[in-house]
């Protein structure tokens, strides 16, 4: 029976993601501000536009309708957590803030960023709802809703996405005594890739592991044979292996 090495991360909640950051409407989060709100279990945008009907008359015979204005939401739902991950903004802290400004007698807003498919919404946002959910033995939810706060501040932009054609690592092979380590390049391509994330994994912990710290992977040599290291991308699940031999 062969036992592998998984990667649960999706399972709670990391591919869907909404970001929040602090701030005020004035001024635009630098990128290393935003972070995740929490683990997350779905999100959804809703423009709400109202529309009033027209007194055009164009001897069609239809009604016509004006959008006037789009109430404009977004809505997310995620986990509840003793310990919120160091990348995440967190509920501990979101639900902390929201009843601190409310007693300050302010409107708790926060700068919102979430992706949805081909594009990304970004605003300045006030917390319209707040709510949790759940029993002793079931996994607790909360509930959120932002809705606009400063209408200046909403964009829509799409999303250029670039694609990872392959990887390569570099050296493709080491050798070495057992209790020893060595290293590994990883190159995801192209260079503008956007999304440069990989897994590793052995094929024999047994024999060797490995760790990774951005691009380069650690190879740990546990005891004498060989076994391989398989990197695998994200993004079009492209595979490369580093195969090491431990004497």
């Amino acid at each position: 029976m062969a036992i592998c090495q998984t990667d649960n991360s999706k399972l709670f909640g990391r591919a869907i993601v909404l970001e929040v950051a602090d701030g005020c409407a004035d001024t635009v989060p630098l990128e290393s501000e935003w972070q995740a709100l929490a683990a997350g279990t779905s999100k959804s945008f809703d423009m709400s536009p109202n529309s009033v009907t027209s007194e055009a008359d164009d001897t069609q015979g239809f009604v016509e309708n004006i959008v006037t204005n789009a109430d404009f939401t977004l809505s997310f739902e995620g986990e509840v957590r003793k310990q919120d991950k160091l990348d995440q903004y967190g509920v501990g802290k979101f639900i902390k803030y929201f009843t601190d400004e409310i007693k300050a007698a302010r409107q708790p807003s926060l700068w919102v960023r979430m992706s949805f498919g081909p594009v990304t919404f970004i605003g300045y946002m006030i917390i319209n709802a707040l709510s949790s959910d759940g029993g002793t033995n079931d996994i607790v939810t909360f509930s959120t809703e932002f809705k606009v706060a400063d209408a200046s501040t909403v964009e829509v932009s799409e999303n250029n996405v670039v694609a990872v054609t392959g990887v390569t690592l570099t050296p493709a092979t080491s050798t070495g005594a057992a209790a020893g380590t060595s290293t590994f390049t990883v190159t995801v391509a192209p260079t503008g890739a956007t999304n440069k994330e990989f897994t590793v994994s052995s094929t024999d912990p047994a024999k060797a592991t490995a760790t990774k710290a951005g691009n380069v992977v650690t190879v740990n040599r546990v005891a004498s044979g060989s076994a391989q290291i398989v990197v695998n991308t994200e993004d079009g699940n492209f595979a490369a292996i580093h195969t090491v031999t431990i004497t």
